[in-house]
C-alpha cells in the first residue's frame, strides 16, 4: 500500500532494467530481415503500409523459408527461459512483483469516465473574474507567460473593494441556481440511470479485482426479511408470550447468582464439622480395640488373683496374635485436636472401671494393680506392632507366590 501511494493520475506501468529481454519471434525476425527492402519500394509510405506488406510475404513464405527463423527464435527462448529462473530467485525480481501488484491495485482505484450529457458545473466568482480580465492583461503585456499572468489576476482579485466583488458573487450565485436546476432535469431522464448503471457495475467489477489482488475474501451476509410484508396478530400474540418467560428466566437466573454469592460469603461451617466429625469416629475406631483389649488384661489381671492366672493371660495374647494377623488399613494421620478429643473418652472409661474395680479391691491391693495395667498397656502396644509387621510381610509373601504360580 505505501508503494500504491506513490502512483498518481499519470502513472505508468513500472518496467525493469535489470530483467533479461523477451526474445523475437520468428515472424518479428522476418521482419526486420525484409523492412529496408520493403521501404525502398514503397519510399514515402507510412509505416503502417510498411507493415502490411510485410505481413503478405510472411504469408506468402513456404515451410522450409521459414524454418531458419523458427530455430533461431527457438533457441533464443530457451536461453531467456534458464536466463529468467535464475532472475526470479533474486531480491529485485521480488522488489518488482511488488511494484506490479501496487500498480495493478491503483489501475483498479482510477474513476469512472464523466458523464458527456451531464450539464457542465457553473464558475466560481473569481474565476468569472479572471476570464474577464485576463484578455485585458494580456492585451497591456503581450510578452507575459501564462503563469505570470495567473499571478496577476490574483492580484487584481485581491485589490478589489467589497462593493466590486459583490458583483461577482452575485453573478456565480445566479448561475449556480440556473445548475441546480438544470442538473434537478438531467437527473430524471434515461440518459442519467443508464450512466449511473453503467457506473456501479464498473465500481463493483474494480472492487472484485482490488480484493484478489489484496487476497481480501466475500463474508456471507444473512438474508434481511422484508419489512412490508404485514405481520398476523398470532404471531405478535406468540412473541408477546414468549417475552414473558424470558424475564422470568433472566430474574430467576439473577436471583439464583445473588444466592450463590450470599453462599460464598457465608462460612461453610456445618459440612467442615460433618467431614471433622467423620475423621474423629473413623480415628475413634482405632483406639476402641485398645480399650477392648485393656477390659481384657484387666479382667485377666482380676483373674491373676485365682491360680489360674497364667493360662488367661496366655489365652489373651492368642487372641491378639490373631487379630494382628488380619491385615488393617493405614491408620489416617490424627490431628492434635482430634487426639485430645479421643483421650477424653478413655479417662473416663478408665475413671468407671477403676470405680468399679476399687469397691472390690482390697485397700493393699491397689498400687500392684495399677503397676500390672501400665506394664500389661506396654507390652501389648510392643506385641500389637510386631504382629503388624508379621503379618505385612507374610501377606507379601504370599503374594510373591501367588505371582510366581501364575507365572508358571
Amino acid at each position: 500500500m505505501e508503494i500504491e501511494h506513490t502512483f498518481g493520475k499519470g502513472s505508468k506501468k513500472p518496467v525493469d532494467d535489470n530483467a533479461p529481454k523477451r526474445p523475437l519471434s520468428a515472424y518479428f525476425l522476418f521482419a526486420n530481415k525484409m523492412r529496408p527492402g520493403v521501404m525502398k519500394k514503397h519510399a514515402g509510405c507510412s509505416m503502417a503500409i510498411v507493415g502490411k506488406e510485410i505481413a503478405v510475404l510472411w504469408k506468402k513464405t513456404s515451410s522450409s523459408d521459414r524454418a531458419p527463423f523458427e530455430k533461431k527464435a527457438a533457441s533464443a527462448k530457451t536461453s531467456y527461459q534458464s536466463k529468467m529462473e535464475k532472475y526470479q530467485k533474486t531480491s529485485g525480481y521480488k522488489k518488482q512483483q511488488m511494484r506490479m501488484l501496487a500498480w495493478k491495485i491503483h489501475e483498479t482505484k482510477k474513476p469512472f469516465k464523466k458523464d458527456e450529457n451531464a450539464p457542465k458545473r457553473s464558475l466560481s466568482a473569481y474565476m468569472l473574474f479572471s476570464a474577464f480580465i485576463r484578455s485585458k492583461i494580456v492585451k497591456e503585456n503581450p510578452d507575459l507567460e501564462v503563469t505570470e499572468v495567473m499571478k496577476e489576476q490574483s492580484v487584481r482579485w485581491k485589490d478589489l473593494g467589497d462593493s466590486d466583488r459583490k458583483k461577482w458573487t452575485d453573478k456565480a450565485a445566479g448561475e449556480k441556481k440556473k445548475y441546480d436546476t438544470r442538473l434537478a432535469r438531467y437527473m430524471k431522464t434515461a440518459d442519467y440511470q443508464s450512466y449511473v448503471t453503467d457506473r456501479d457495475a464498473y465500481k463493483a467489477e474494480m472492487k472484485e479485482k482490488r480484493n484478489k489482488l489484496m487476497g481480501v475474501k466475500k463474508r456471507a451476509r444473512t438474508p434481511t426479511k422484508a419489512k412490508d410484508t404485514p405481520k398476523s396478530p398470532s404471531k405478535k400474540k406468540a412473541k408477546r408470550r414468549s417475552r414473558t418467560p424470558k424475564a422470568s428466566k433472566s430474574k430467576s437466573r439473577s436471583a439464583s447468582r445473588s444466592s450463590s454469592r450470599r453462599r460464598a460469603k457465608s462460612p461453610k461451617s456445618p459440612k467442615r464439622r460433618s467431614r471433622k466429625r467423620r475423621a474423629e469416629k473413623r480415628k475413634s475406631r482405632a483406639p476402641k480395640a485398645n480399650i477392648r483389649s485393656s477390659s481384657r488384661k484387666r479382667s485377666s489381671s482380676r483373674k491373676s488373683r485365682t491360680p489360674k492366672a497364667s493360662k488367661s493371660r496366655s489365652a489373651s495374647r492368642r487372641s491378639s496374635t490373631r487379630r494382628a494377623r488380619t491385615p488393617k488399613g493405614p491408620k489416617a494421620k490424627r490431628s492434635r485436636s482430634a487426639k485430645r478429643r479421643s483421650r477424653t473418652p478413655k479417662v473416663s472409661r478408665r475413671s468407671t472401671s477403676r470405680s468399679t474395680s476399687r469397691k472390690s479391691r482390697t485397700p493393699k491391693a491397689s498400687k500392684r494393680r495399677s503397676k500390672t495395667r501400665s506394664k500389661s498397656r506396654r507390652r501389648s502396644t510392643t506385641r500389637s506392632r510386631s504382629a503388624k509387621r508379621r503379618s505385612a510381610s507374610r501377606s507379601k509373601s504370599r503374594r510373591r507366590a501367588s505371582k510366581k504360580k501364575a507365572s508358571e
